[in-house]
């Protein structure tokens, strides 16, 4: 945790609680927050005169300095009581627990490594299923009488073989899922073969630190592995409880024994024990269930991407293992968080992490490298000391929430646009809903706990580089991925094209900036529009309404993500496939956006314009700017599309500099090219796709390939307009393909309309199947 410094906090009621002179504390932490010791230092006495008073009220505990030694004598009697009254409200509270949230990342991370493994070996390792699109392919003889029902049937075919694949692709995380479970009930029942029962006296022990209500007494075993040890761990299953202890447990001071048991208590009524068990199994699956094997494949069959696919691979395995060992840090600090909230032995939690022995160098190693599964004995105790800080933020957890997001991004909108094939831009929309739901489960629900404790994490600007920090973990983590390695076709000549590229590495410097830049500062707007929701909702630490807000402030976090991170994706797609500007702009420039960006506008203000209604007196101000500001912002966007919707359509007619734009129109594809005077060679770029009308080799192309070759260098102004259109078809009418007459035709028919979009997808879809399997 980074959090530093004090924090007013926010008790079960909905006011906070404040101490006299607060106000100009607060002031002092703000411009000491870039000190970055973990405690603030404490002011010194006053040189004469009787030592001021103790802080009255619950507020004071968080306020106050960490006790140096961790003595409960260090700290008043008010102190101590408040501060257990807040650890009290914090764990008490119905509001998602920091390692709740933390585990979604787990999730996330999984999901990915397992999702690429299934289309590895499942999907690729079978040349991406030749026979079943092949099959798709009407026969030669085939007439084009009726060219829709042919585009139709081939359309639909190849969609649901790439639906079928996308299933199959989802396999891989449920299979992961599975695994780990296997895993899990192995090694529960191996550690128990090891154990034996408690004496009674021990039992006795743990009948004594049980919190008063507990459902059940919770099984104790010794393992005898572990004679002279003295810990001990939580296990076993909500309904069947169970803590086990080494042998050496016995021999600690009552004291002691009642704090580790409270603690190993505290875990198993958060119920965290199954979820961190399961994730652990899960890391080992991941390891020895994917990366090694597809390490191994690439060591044996190197391709052109095996590097990158390799290097990419270890990193999600290092980006789990990461996440990982910082929820069980983030366990640790909750568990004796609940457990110091028992007023039963006041201190007695502090006392006994006080004497926990000091790292040795290679803990203290693991612990400065992130991969530390306990914290130190100093920070659990600044924890204690302040229980609120434990609600926080920070930066660091801002980039890992992206970087989970980004990996599993990718692969998301892949499955999902094979259910929306008609609309690959909605496809990503869902895509980033799903994935903006998940982020939201983390930082809006961050944010919103720290809000509710007053937390310096709300305040300010933190959330803004806390949100940046997520921004840039968003672009870390698609590149990550291991489907974003580089271009899949020159690896495997059968890898769909519609899915083969999604690195950004090979893409101008000023796009992939701009790129960047949408994505830093869209993670700063959203983190602090987050903080800005909790504040304007009144997030509160407990209440009946606490956790059902939070969930409606989640699910409306979803949806206001969904069209950026939508946009986002698609942008970078056409950006990865070297799209030109027109496929830039055809992703915004659609009614579809429009109202999708519009609504989210919308949902994004609606909260603070009632949150202002309801407060007493109302913001009447509020609510005018409000009303003026949502039609200003539609209309902004609106005519910001339209000028670059003009303009991208004179493009269109002359996209490799052909033709004049006040004569007569150029063709796209059989330009006349004029010879530079000098004799000089002409540019590549200026030369026509095909032979120009007159000249050799002009006469009316057959063969599929060539015609698809065309068409893929001709660009978008083939589709986009009548002429492009018209010179499409006629190039299309002579060629022996059924499927691609059927477009000829269909384009013919169309005239100035726009073309249906399932006739694009058509003549991409067959061009694909024979640059993989015919040539």
């Amino acid at each position: 945790m980074n959090s530093r410094g004090t924090e007013p906090v926010r008790g079960p009621g909905t006011e906070p609680l404040r101490q006299p002179g607060q106000e100009q504390e607060q002031e002092q932490e703000q411009e000491q927050e870039q000190d970055p010791g973990p405690e603030p230092a404490p002011e010194p006495p006053p040189a004469a005169g009787p030592p001021p008073p103790a802080a009255p009220g619950p507020a004071g505990a968080a306020d106050a300095p960490a006790p140096a030694t961790g003595n409960p004598a260090a700290e008043t009697e008010e102190a101590a009581r408040a501060r257990r009254e807040l650890a009290e409200a914090l764990t008490s509270s119905r509001l998602p627990q920091p390692t709740t949230t933390r585990l979604l990342l787990l999730v996330l991370v999984a999901a990915s490594g397992a999702s690429f493994a299934a289309w590895w070996w499942l999907v690729r390792g079978r040349a991406n299923w030749r026979g079943g699109q092949l099959a798709c392919v009407p026969e030669a003889s085939a007439g084009v009488d009726d060219p829709a029902e042919i585009v139709t049937a081939f359309t639909g075919c190849i969609d649901g073989v790439r639906l079928t694949q996308a299933a199959v692709v989802l396999c891989g995380p449920f299979a992961l899922l599975l695994l780990a479970v296997a895993v899990r009930a192995v090694s529960r029942a191996w550690t128990l073969s090891r154990t034996a029962p408690a004496d009674p006296e021990m039992v006795a022990r743990l009948r004594e630190a049980l919190p008063e209500g507990a459902p059940r007494v919770p099984e104790l075993v010794v393992d005898h592995r572990r004679p002279t040890g003295t810990d001990a761990r939580a296990s076993g299953t909500v309904r069947r409880p169970r803590i086990i202890t080494d042998g050496g447990a016995y021999s600690e001071s009552e004291r002691d024994i009642r704090a580790m048991l409270r603690h190993e208590l505290a875990h198993l009524e958060a119920r965290d024990v199954g979820r961190v068990r399961l994730a652990l199994a899960a890391w080992w699956v991941l390891l020895a269930g994917v990366t090694l094997p597809l390490l191994a494949a690439l060591a044996l069959r190197p391709g052109l991407l095996a590097p990158a696919v390799g290097l990419r691979m270890t990193a999600i395995l290092a980006v789990f293992g990461l996440i990982l060992c910082g929820v069980l840090r983030v366990r640790e600090y909750d568990a004796d968080v609940r457990a110091s909230a028992d007023p039963r032995d006041p201190g007695g939690m502090a006392d006994y992490i006080g004497r926990i022995k000091p790292l040795t160098p290679g803990k203290r190693l693991l612990y400065a490298l992130g991969l530390a599964t306990h914290p130190t004995g100093k920070a659990r105790l600044a924890m204690l000391a302040r229980p609120g800080r434990l609600w926080g933020f920070s930066p660091f957890e801002g980039l890992a929430t992206g970087i989970a997001a980004g990996l599993v991004l990718t692969d998301l909108a892949l499955m999902v646009a094979a259910l929306t094939p008609d609309s690959i831009v909605l496809g990503h929309r869902i895509a980033g809903a799903l994935t903006g739901w998940a982020i939201a489960g983390v930082v809006t629900v961050a944010l919103w706990r720290a809000v509710a404790v007053g937390h310096p994490d709300a305040r300010g600007r933190r959330p803004a580089y806390a949100g940046a920090a997520l921004g840039a973990g968003i672009l870390v983590g698609t590149q990550l991925s291991a489907r974003a390695a580089g271009d899949w076709q020159l690896d495997t000549a059968t890898t769909d094209g519609l899915t083969a590229s999604f690195s950004l590495m090979d893409v101008s410097t000023e796009r992939f900036a701009v790129l960047a830049a949408l994505l830093v500062l869209g993670g700063a707007a959203f983190a602090l529009w987050a903080a800005a929701l909790a504040r304007a909702a009144g997030a509160t630490v407990s209440g009946r309404w606490s956790a059902p807000v939070c969930a409606a402030a989640v699910a409306l976090s979803g949806l206001v993500a969904a069209v950026p991170l939508g946009t986002w994706f698609s942008l970078a797609v056409v950006a990865a496939s070297s799209g030109d500007a027109i496929g830039l702009w055809s992703v915004i420039d659609n009614p579809g956006w429009m109202t999708a960006t519009t609504l989210a506008l919308v949902a994004a203000i609606l909260p603070f314009t009632v949150a202002a209604l309801r407060r007493s007196p109302p913001r009447p101000r509020t609510v005018r700017a409000t009303a003026v500001a949502v039609p200003v912002l539609v209309a902004a966007v609106g005519l910001l599309l339209a000028q670059p919707y003009e303009v991208s359509r004179r493009q269109n007619a002359f996209p490799v500099g052909g033709g004049d734009p006040d004569g007569e129109r150029g063709s796209v594809l059989r330009r006349p090219v004029t010879p530079p005077p000098d004799g000089a060679p002409v540019p590549i770029g200026e030369l026509p796709v095909l032979p120009p009308p007159g000249a050799e080799g002009s006469a009316p192309v057959t063969d599929p390939f060539m015609v698809c070759r065309a068409l893929e260098l001709g660009g978008t102004a083939l589709w986009v307009d009548e002429e492009g259109r018209r010179e499409a078809g006629e190039l299309l009418a002579g060629v022996d393909d059924p499927v691609l007459r059927a477009v000829s035709v269909a384009l013919l028919r169309s005239g100035p309309e726009r073309v249906e979009t399932d006739v694009i997808q058509a003549a991409a879809a067959r061009c694909d199947l024979l640059f993989r399997y015919d040539h």
